[in-house]
């Protein structure tokens, strides 16, 4: 038993060689331990089977009884009874909280400006890169593919243990870069601590949103704000955020209804260092992803065993004294690991596990990057804070979970494109084509598409 009162249990692919406050370091140096013990990280994050069903039973509803299944779910779920007459947040409520913000709290108002600035300046490079292609052909014809905005979308803004302002700029910045006509935006309710029975939404995500020029904001998160989008009336052309286990898994049972960005579940950290790290500097690193959710996994592999000693000293001092310690108990307890391996083994974890975010806390740290492709976002150096991602250096941090990095990329202006393709034939490309294809065709069996293609050859306008 630990000095906090938690119990430990070794793991079954893990040698124990030492105890800490909360995470045991482990010796990894046997690379035959390291699929299964990949495996029970990425398991972490699976959706269990009681979530599955409790989402299911959630937007069932909503597809059945729509926005009534709504209200019933949230007074049902988060204790709020919303009134169905007003639950579109006023545009004078947005900005009478960037009125308050800036007249009160003007360095905080500062701060929120400077990342919305960033993370457009970024998007608008993004988009900058996304090129219309056109290609010539022989008889004058063209071949090629545009990028089109999506109509509609939708950004969930998380609000369970804590607000994130931050989200909502991550999300609705890249929409609206991308040319997305309307954007509607769910965040869930906020009891108001003076008066029982009453809500909001909390006044930095609402001055947020006047800041960007959201103007459809609505108070009702979780598994039915996500079936509400889908299945509602805004009946969006894609749901874009992220949020706990039953909104990503809500996500997961839409797939086919409406775009899904990525399964961003719970978060993910692994950091890898060396002897050039500051031991604090790294506590702090994986302290900052444990206390957003008991779910969050953090991890730390070194080389070096003194990094290691060093790391899990500054914890026990840290979470003693942290004010989320519940939260970083039950995280780090679950999901944190201090885990002792050489560069190769470091490299192999990175690659398997692909984590959602990844630190290079080295002397080299641009050595390393080739080798690791898989990681959702990489932090190169030890300056490089993954802090500065959540808040807003530029790029996104909305970004895939679960292992989904390996094929998955960040939140981004693509995100809210697709690519069209354009065909533009003249009569002499035509007549040219005409033969292959038809052959192709038959061989295929398919009669009619080489008939098709065979009168543009022979009937010329």
């Amino acid at each position: 038993m630990s000095s906090s009162g938690l119990s430990w249990q070794a793991g079954p692919f893990t040698h124990e060689v030492h105890r800490c406050y909360f995470i045991p370091i482990t010796d990894l140096t046997n690379r035959a331990d390291l699929p299964g013990w990949v495996a029970a990280l990425a398991r972490s994050g699976e959706t269990e089977e009681d979530t599955q069903r409790a989402v299911v039973a959630i937007l069932t509803d909503v597809q059945r009884d729509g926005l009534s299944a709504v209200l019933a779910w949230t007074e049902r779920l988060d204790g709020v009874r919303l009134d169905p007459a007003a639950l579109r947040i006023p545009e004078s409520a947005l900005e009478a909280a960037r009125a308050d913000l800036d007249r009160h709290q003007p360095d905080l108002m500062a701060a929120l400006r400077e990342m919305i600035a960033n993370v457009r300046r970024f998007a608008e490079g993004q988009r900058g890169c996304l090129h219309d292609l056109t290609l010539p052909l022989p008889g004058g014809g063209t071949v090629g593919e545009r990028w089109c905005a999506l109509k509609t979308a939708g950004v969930y803004i998380p609000g369970g243990r804590a607000f994130y302002p931050s989200t909502l700029a991550m999300t609705v910045i890249p929409a609206q870069v991308a040319g997305v006509a309307r954007i509607v935006g769910v965040t869930p309710p906020k009891p108001s601590p003076t008066l029982p029975g009453a809500w909001g939404v909390d006044p930095l995500v609402l001055a947020c949103a006047a800041e960007l020029g959201l103007t459809e904001l609505y108070p009702f998160g979780g598994a039915q704000a996500l079936g509400w989008l889908a299945y509602g009336e805004p009946r969006v052309d894609l749901i874009a955020g992220p949020g706990n286990r039953f909104v990503a898994e809500a996500k997961r049972q839409l797939i086919g209804t409406c775009g899904i960005d990525a399964l961003a579940g719970p978060t993910e950290l692994l950091v890898i260092a060396d002897g050039s790290a500051d031991p604090a500097w790294l506590a702090e690193d994986l302290l900052a992803q444990a206390e957003h959710d008991p779910d969050a996994a953090a991890v730390l592999v070194s080389a070096d065993h003194g990094v290691l000693e060093a790391v899990s000293a500054e914890l026990h001092v840290r979470v003693a004294a942290s004010p989320r310690r519940e939260i970083l108990e039950q995280s780090l307890g679950a999901h944190g690991r201090l885990v002792c391996m050489d560069r190769e083994g470091a490299i192999a974890l990175a690659q398997a596990w692909a984590p959602e975010h990844l630190e290079l806390c080295v002397s080299d740290p641009e050595n390393w990057l080739p080798s690791l492709t898989t990681a959702g976002a990489v932090f190169i150096g030890n300056a490089s804070a993954e802090a500065f991602g959540d808040y807003g250096a530029g790029p996104n941090h909305v970004l895939p979970t679960g292992r989904s990095a390996r094929y998955t990329s960040p939140l981004g202006v693509a995100t809210f494109l697709k690519r069209q393709s354009l065909l533009r034939l003249s009569p002499d490309d035509a007549a040219t084509m005409a033969p292959w294809v038809e052959q192709l065709a038959e061989a295929e069996g398919l009669v009619h598409h080489g008939r098709s293609a065979a009168l543009r050859a022979h009937h010329r306008p």
